[in-house]
């Protein structure tokens, strides 16, 4: 019997849901306390991860504060004051300690930093905010500080005195401490640092009743913060610390005549700090968890049991409704049609859909009409090369000349013009699409001119100076004798003749080819006009100029933008076009 979506989407997820269900239930039931300890494991771990995460948060926020203090100029300014002059102008001074003081006040955006204060390279203060210092505080003389600095980057410290506050009654506290920046960003020749002494409960998340998980913090093996309630004994400690220098990620601790419950302890490093996060939870609390699942399995599969149904029909219909109008407008687009419009729909998936289809309409539309026009383009360059392969002036010239020659009786002349023109057709003609040698173009352009002689009476001299590497290199066919036809009909005269030289050049990138002639130059607001008018224009739009467009539009079919086409011409020098291809040793 065949079903429909629907009904398979119904008894599939109830199917899915109550399987779920009683294998979850089924699982917890019967699981043992090996089982039931590694998800503990996996309890504490998520709890830990919280944890970091908010401490990363707050650290971040606390670093991004004391970045933006570090680097601001008038604390700079202020500290190279202190620093760099011995004699203190006390106006000065004032004015230093206002601009300082309202920076450091950015310090009450966290509202959990309880002193900052700066220390110059000496080890004494320069500047505070928060409790008064005791005068004369040698911070420099005290280990904890000086193992935190002169690394040139910011330093979490571990709980440490706070004897340099005035009226201190030895409590202890966490700080940071960062190396004041010049304007440059770079460090000062003698650093001065600041220090944020900070609290840390705001990233030790509550504490949790009796039983929960507990978190506590680590330096290394040092303890930073062990929470009161936890009353670990001290072989537990001791425990604690050599397994976190192990490197153990999980373990328990072993109850002890101190202390009657054993822990399950995981670990995580927060990457800001570098500080060790634990969570510990005692062993007891897991018996409680167990029997609280169980009843709230039970409970858990019976309800889901009665609701399951509805809920899986409810699901079908939020989803089968959507899909269907995405199926009938995708018929239409099958169908043909081209004005389809696909509306809002509650589902987030069933919109990118419908984008996704608009944006490939679309698309397709547009590459059509591109493939469209690139053929009709290419057709018409196509048809202009082919219309211009062969002058029929130029051929009229030859066919005129050989008859004066058979008048004449020049049998010897007419055999060679004929061979010549027989190599030019047969070139031209066949495969006039071709990719050819460059050697076999060059060969092909000194036949031509050599036919254009007869008219020049052998004044024409063509020189070839073509590269070994260059000769293989593979180029259009017919590209280089439009532009030495230019040179012969618009450089000379009949009477005068003159040299054309056919070279090329290449380098690392790009190969250059270059027609040469020394016949009339061109006027230079000619050339711009000639130039700009190959960049600008295309070719099957123009009526002047026909073979360097063409021959331009055809290089940059094969070679893409790379290829260009350019003429320079300047009186009393030659006058050149120069062919632009890429170039690479492997081609």
């Amino acid at each position: 019997m065949r079903l429909t979506l629907r009904q398979k989407l119904v008894i599939g997820f109830s199917l899915a849901f109550c399987g779920i269900i009683a294998g979850f239930g089924v699982l917890v039931l019967h699981n043992n306390g090996e089982r039931y300890q590694r998800q503990s494991y996996a309890y504490c771990r998520r709890i830990v991860q919280a944890n970091i995460d908010l401490t990363d948060n707050y650290f971040e926020q606390l670093r991004n504060v004391v970045r933006i203090v570090v680097s601001d100029q008038d604390i700079i300014n202020a500290v190279n004051y202190r620093v760099h002059n011995p004699d203190i102008d006390y106006s000065i001074e004032l004015y230093n300690q206002r601009k300082v003081a309202a920076k450091i006040k950015q310090f009450d955006v966290l509202g959990d930093v309880k002193n900052a204060i700066i220390v110059g390279p000496g080890g004494e203060y320069l500047y505070y905010y928060g409790t008064s210092l005791a005068r004369g505080y040698a911070f420099g003389e005290q280990a904890w500080f000086s193992g935190a600095v002169g690394t040139n980057r910011m330093e979490f410290i571990n709980y440490h005195p706070t004897d340099y506050l005035l009226g201190s009654t030895g409590e202890q506290t966490v700080s940071l401490v960062a190396p004041i920046l010049n304007s440059s960003q770079y460090f000062l020749a003698d650093p001065a640092y600041l220090l944020c002494d900070f609290s840390l409960e705001p990233i030790l998340g509550d504490p949790g009743r009796d039983g929960e998980v507990q978190i506590a913090v680590y330096s290394g093996s040092d303890p930073v913060y062990i929470p009161a309630q936890l009353g670990l004994a001290g072989a537990q400690q001791a425990q604690l610390a050599e397994y976190i220098e192990a490197g153990e990620r999980s373990f328990l601790l072993d109850a002890c005549p101190e202390n009657a419950s054993g822990y399950l302890v995981v670990s995580e490093t927060s990457e800001v700090s570098g500080w060790l996060i634990l969570g510990v939870m005692p062993l007891d609390s897991i018996q409680e968890l167990r029997s609280t699942n169980r009843t709230f399995v039970a409970v858990l599969m019976l309800v889901a049991f009665a609701v399951i149904l509805a809920v899986s029909s409810l699901l079908a219909r939020s989803v089968l409704v959507p899909m269907n109008t995405l199926i009938q407008k995708f018929n239409a687009i099958g169908r043909g049609e081209k004005d389809v419009r696909f509306e809002k729909t509650a589902s987030v998936e069933v919109d990118r859909i419908a984008e996704t289809a608009m944006q490939m309409l679309e698309k397709n539309d547009r590459l059509t009409a591109e493939v469209v026009e690139e053929g009709r383009q290419r057709a018409q360059a196509q048809m202009r090369a082919l219309q211009h392969q062969i002058n029929p002036h130029f051929l009229n010239n030859v066919l005129q000349s050989m008859k004066a020659l058979a008048v004449c009786g020049d049998t010897e002349a007419i055999s060679k013009m004929a061979t010549l023109l027989g190599r030019l057709l047969a070139y031209s003609v066949y495969d006039p699409y071709d990719m050819v040698p460059l050697a076999s173009e060059f060969e092909y352009t000194e036949t031509y001119i050599a036919l254009q002689n007869v008219r020049f009476q052998n004044k024409i001299l063509c020189t070839v100076d073509l590269p070994e590497e260059a000769k293989r290199f593979m180029v259009p066919k017919l590209i280089i004798q439009p532009l030495a036809e230019n040179a012969i009909e618009h450089g000379f005269l009949p009477s005068e003749g003159g040299h054309i030289a056919l070279s090329a050049d290449l380098d690392e990138k790009d190969l250059y080819i270059a027609v040469t002639n020394t016949g009339r130059a061109i006027e230079p607001g000619q050339v711009e006009k000639l130039n700009r008018m190959l960049h600008e224009k295309k070719a099957e739009t123009q009526s002047a100029s026909i073979g360097m467009l063409n021959v331009l539009a055809r290089l940059q079919s094969s070679f893409g933008g790379g290829a260009d086409l350019r003429v320079m011409s300047r009186d009393g020098m030659n006058t050149s076009i120069v062919l632009t291809l890429p170039y690479t040793k492997e081609e």
